[in-house]
């Protein structure tokens, strides 16, 4: 398949060496008004980027030297509309700005296909307050890369108001044909990762406006604690296995002594709670433990941390 990717910005960049891996022929497209001077240099540092980070793949041996230049030539650059004509799909990586989007979604639907999906790259602004620029919005979608989009495996796909089945499928089983992992998820401001990550991002900073600890100190503390933790096991998941009420718990303690609702138990923690669905203790938590699905899951989760842990000291 052919993909247009708009906009030769850092994410669009990486989005673009995505999709040339993964064997589709892409064109990185530049919409923005800019003199001839301005845009080769825009063009000649996308190329420099995307040729350093294909050659860091290569010596890291995720990919072969081959498959680094095979993708580099599958790389085009465009200018304009123009850019987008007989492409498959259509992916927005321009910057979050929504009236930016909004008109850009209205100039380029003329410019495609009848099949051609539209793929809204925001990160935090719903389909929903874009659908109404596009002219078919059974063929609109978000596809929301987390950077580096090259390397980190989840898109989150997220459906708008009137985007058709088909489109969700055929943008899906497109991601899967990257080596990429994509979730669906609801309409909702953030979607997923970045509605989690603003939360944590913030509370960090907190923690050093407080004096706390240090930002040296809370990023060491992250990366050996709970993002050591979290590459191998899932916030639910973990959420089960130290035990629901364990949750709930230290969330009544920390709104209290730090006198701030917003660490308050969830609604669903305290109706777990209430029902005793406590995780593997009590065999069913978010998920469900009885017969030997405790055991099941706790070696699994042992054994994953386990070969973490050599991963990192042999580093």
């Amino acid at each position: 398949m052919e993909i247009a990717v708009l906009g030769p910005g850092r994410i669009g960049r990486q989005i673009a060496v995505a999709f040339a891996l993964g064997g589709c022929r892409v064109r990185l497209v530049d919409l923005k008004g800019r003199t001839t001077a301005q845009r080769a240099a825009v063009f000649a540092d996308a190329r420099r980027e995307i040729t350093r980070d294909l050659s860091l793949m290569a010596e890291e041996r995720i990919i072969d030297p081959g498959q680094a230049d095979a993708a580099r030539t599958r790389i085009e650059d465009h200018v304009g509309l123009e850019g987008l004509r007989g492409v498959g799909f259509v992916q927005e990586a321009l910057p979050e700005l929504i009236e930016l989007k909004r008109d850009t979604f209205e100039r380029l639907t003329s410019a495609v296909g009848d099949e051609t999906i539209i793929a809204c790259g925001s990160s935090t602004i719903s389909p929903k307050h874009l659908v109404d620029s596009v002219q078919y919005p059974e063929r609109f979608v978000a596809v929301h890369w987390l950077n580096p989009a090259h390397i980190i495996p989840l898109v989150e796909v997220v459906a708008g108001p009137g985007t058709a089945d088909a489109t969700v499928k055929r943008t899906l089983e497109l991601l899967e044909g990257l080596g990429k992992t994509p979730v669906r998820c609801g309409d909702s401001p953030g979607f997923i990762g970045p509605r989690l990550q603003v939360l944590l991002m913030n509370e960090a900073v907190r923690l050093v406006e407080e004096g706390v600890a240090t930002p040296e100190d809370v990023d060491k503390a992250f990366k050996a604690g709970m993002g050591f933790r979290y590459s191998t096991i899932g916030i639910f998941e973990f959420i089960d296995w130290g035990g629901v009420d364990i949750l709930h718990r230290a969330s009544g303690f920390m709104a209290k002594a730090l006198g701030d609702d917003r660490f308050k138990a969830a609604r669903l923690v305290d109706e777990k709670v209430a029902k005793n669905e406590l995780g593997p203790k009590t065999g069913r938590g978010f998920f469900d433990y009885s017969g030997d699905k405790r055991d099941e899951f706790e070696t699994a989760k042992v054994r994953a941390l386990l070969r973490q842990l050599r991963r990192r000291r042999e580093s």
